[in-house]
């Protein structure tokens, strides 16, 4: 069980991009070479790159579907080349630990973009299920290996005593790995006769928007275009957060609480009592809590022990642990880990990191409220990147942990910083975020967004996905809201698919967030809304469309017009 835990963790603490893209190909000048793809994906064709710049094939590169009709990534996914596509996959190692892999479409199918995703967690190897996605519609798609080839079930002590091997995750993989790969497409394509400037893309969830981000800190021109998802560009609070986290469960006892179905209760509640709160703007009875700031004020301002708001749990004057109801303490941890900038280092009361949004709480039980998850990930830092194992449970520990991760960073320098992203007009960027997100809280994608300019920044669009758990949605949320957008993640949900067929009508500017921001930086049309789509059952494979609903770029919310079917996105505008 631990394992599966684990895949999941690997998957929600950080990146991935994603899903099909059938924009149409811009007016190119192209030269139809009528070359098979063997005589192209041959080692001869990239000499010239290797001789710049230095580096070595990976053994077995380049290769073709016809080469490798099936080779293995991450655990338990395979990417299937055997379909016979004209697909030449490169893999270089540029240092003795780094490696960049491109996956480059026959020219006569390039769309003249590229698209480089990120990763996942604190895991190396590179990211071939999110660059197999997008390669299938004509994108040059790219991926670097963070430095290292440990998968996250592998733990940390790959960065045991090494900060260089860090650094290379923290940024150093990427910021070499980008223009290698840019000077292989220009090889490849032969760019000079095209007729217009080949664009550049990123998109990456929590790790990988953070290592879009930085980046961009690195060099400003690396890409037009950005689509990030709740980047945890915050790590040097994030992993002292998640020991705190582990001594707020243990002294409530919600390690107890997770392993019942309690959590799934108290989810319950809370949508009981905020769905459609008076004087907000949720008016919609869907099952989806969108105002949860008010829906957090009203749990707190209720007695503890007896309040109105807090029946259904049972036993509500009670403090004795039992599979049957919420105690008092329980509640009192809940409350603990909700809302915005609630941990702060105890030496000068100064931010340390977010809380979570109420909503969140399904997300959260399946990541920090487990102790084989928690403890593991929150140690395996401390120990590996910190050289000691503090534990958050004093308020000297606590400045200590905090203080030897600042001390940390500074040398390796893994935080992003959202000022970046504004002041940039060569750059637009799509910010998403899940509102039950339990992983990277969503209150931390909001600090970004206004370290960015918020709704200021002219070359920033964010938009919020009520109920929507990290980067998609993975089977950890309590409902099933809509989600998909064409963003990173979908290989979480389910192994099986990594792309959205032409067929479903999701692959276009108006569902598809990549899409859309091609469609920015190319033509000038800011998204102002996309359509967010839920599937019959996504980790069931029945990908039938549920309902569809408008998400809204910031500061409109999606709105329901008070009448009709919850379900019609006819009933819903942005407002």
């Amino acid at each position: 069980m631990a394992s599966f835990k684990f895949s999941l963790l690997a998957c929600g603490l950080l990146s991935l991009s994603l899903l099909g893209n059938a924009l149409s190909v811009p007016a190119i000048a192209r030269r139809q070479t009528n070359t098979p793809i063997a005589q192209l994906c041959r080692q001869e064709t990239f000499a010239t790159v290797l001789s710049e710049l230095g580096g070595q094939h990976w053994p077995g590169s380049p290769y073709t579907s016809q080469t490798e009709p099936q080779r293995r990534d991450w655990p338990g996914q395979v990417l299937i080349y055997a379909t016979g596509l004209d697909i030449c996959g490169v893999r270089i190692d540029i240092t003795a630990n780094i490696a960049v892999e491109i996956f480059l479409p026959h020219p006569d199918k390039w769309n003249n973009r590229t698209l480089m995703v990120g990763n996942g967690a604190f895991a190396g190897q590179t990211n071939r299920v999110d660059m197999f996605s997008r390669a299938l519609y004509g994108w040059t798609t790219m991926s670097t290996n963070t430095g290292h080839e440990w998968p996250i079930t592998a733990g940390l002590g790959w960065a045991a005593n090494n900060p260089e091997l860090q650094k290379d995750w923290a940024w150093r993989a990427m910021s070499r790995s980008v223009p290698y790969a840019k000077r292989i497409v220009e090889v490849y394509y032969n760019t000079t006769t095209r007729d217009i400037p080949v664009k550049h893309y990123y998109s990456g969830c929590s790790t990988g928007g953070r290592q879009g981000i930085r980046q961009t800190e690195v060099d400003p021109n690396s890409f037009d275009g950005m689509l990030l998802g709740a980047p945890a560009w915050n790590v040097r609070s994030a992993m002292p957060v998640i020991s705190r986290i582990g001594y707020i469960s243990r002294t409530f006892g919600l390690d107890d609480l997770s392993e019942t179905q309690l959590i799934q209760r108290l989810y319950n509640l809370t949508v009981e009592k905020c769905d459609t709160l008076p004087n907000t703007f949720d008016n919609a009875p869907d099952g989806i809590v969108s105002a949860s700031d008010a829906c957090l004020e009203l749990f707190r301002n209720s007695d503890i022990r007896t309040g109105a708001v807090w029946e259904g749990l049972g036993c509500l004057n009670n403090d004795t642990p039992s599979d049957t109801c919420v105690t008092i303490a329980q509640r009192q941890g809940f409350l603990a880990l909700l809302g915005a900038d609630v941990f702060r280092n105890p030496s000068d009361n100064t931010p340390a990191g977010d809380g979570f949004d109420i909503t969140s709480i399904k997300d959260i039980s399946q990541n920090w409220l487990e102790a084989d998850i928690r403890d593991w990930s929150s140690n395996q830092f401390s120990t590996y990147f910190l050289g000691r194992t503090i534990p958050w449970n004093s308020d000297a520990n606590g400045t200590a942990l905090l203080e030897a991760s600042n001390a940390w960073d500074r040398e390796v320098r893994a935080n992003a910083d959202g000022r970046v992203l504004n002041g940039n007009p060569n750059l637009r960027t799509i910010l998403y975020t899940g509102t039950a997100d339990g992983t990277v809280s969503s209150y931390g994608t909001d600090q970004l967004f206004s370290d960015a300019g918020g709704d200021g920044n002219a070359n920033l669009a964010y938009f919020k996905i009520p109920g929507m758990p990290h980067c998609v949605d993975n089977g950890n949320g309590a409902v099933n809201p809509p989600w998909y957008i064409g963003q990173g993640g979908l290989a979480i949900v389910n192994a099986t698919k990594w792309y959205m067929p032409n067929d479903t009508g999701l692959v276009d500017a108006a569902h598809d967030a990549l899409i859309a921001l091609t469609e920015w930086v190319e033509n000038g049309r800011k998204p102002t809304q996309l359509i967010a789509t839920a599937f019959v059952n996504a980790t069931n494979n029945d990908w039938r469309i549920r309902y569809q609903r408008p998400v809204c770029a910031s500061p409109r919310r999606q709105t329901y017009d008070g009448e009709g079917d919850v379900t019609d996105i006819g009933n819903w505008s942005c407002q």
